[in-house]
């Protein structure tokens, strides 16, 4: 008889609600932390109340708030999978969410189109 655990598999959970794996399903967004925006990085659906969350700390805090660029959160997520890759080499997960981003990093940026070609 089997179980489903699996002691070599590592789970990372979302900070934000402790319920969802985000080992390889993690989304970067961010937090104040002494008023300075810090990096984390929690599961699908976390994602929207974090960011909103990280937008009205900003707003009271006096901070400036940008959106963050989709490269700069794609150069994110593919640091957080190296670093999951690390420590467990042989997840398949990993290496397919890896793999990924790096796909989609290496998508050049779309060029907006001139109006006379529209």
């Amino acid at each position: 008889m089997t179980t489903g655990y699996r002691p070599d598999v590592r789970i990372t959970r979302c900070p934000r609600c402790l319920a969802e794996d985000i080992t390889a399903d993690a989304h970067p967004s961010r937090r104040l932390l002494d008023g300075v925006p810090a990096a984390f990085f929690v599961c699908r659906d976390c994602f929207r109340p974090a960011e909103l969350e990280f937008q009205i700390s900003c707003e009271g805090a006096d901070t400036p708030y940008a959106r963050l660029p989709i490269r700069e959160s794609l150069r994110r997520l593919r640091g957080f999978y190296q670093d999951r890759l690390r420590e467990a080499p042989y997840d398949g997960r990993v290496t397919v969410a890896l793999q990924e981003v790096e796909r989609r990093l290496l998508i050049g940026p779309v060029e907006s189109a001139s109006k006379l070609d529209a």
